[in-house]
């Protein structure tokens, strides 16, 4: 499948997602978090208004606080950062 790109001289945008690294544990039998990081780059995409949602996905959690009588957003378990990266393009032609 073909994405669609922008023009030249156009904004593009991608997240960067860290997490702790995880690695299976025979004894408990389940994967664990170690202290290392994984980073994970996801786009491109066209619009900072695409890379915000893809974020949130990736990201987190929202539930009902029935004390505050709100929604509230946290992390979801093991996500260290996540960020939105911006690049301007610039083509060029190839041999």
């Amino acid at each position: 499948m073909a994405r669609h790109m922008v023009g030249d001289g156009q904004d593009v945008y991608r997240v960067v997602l860290v997490s702790k690294a995880r690695e299976w544990d025979d004894e408990q039998r389940r994967h664990v978090e170690t202290d290392d990081t994984v980073t994970e780059f996801y786009g491109p995409y066209n619009t900072i208004g695409a890379a915000r949602g893809q974020r949130t996905f990736l990201a987190y959690v929202d539930y009902w606080d029935d004390e505050a009588k709100e929604t509230v957003r946290v992390m979801k378990r093991g996500v260290v950062s996540c960020r939105i990266q911006k690049a301007h393009t610039t083509w060029e032609d190839v041999a």
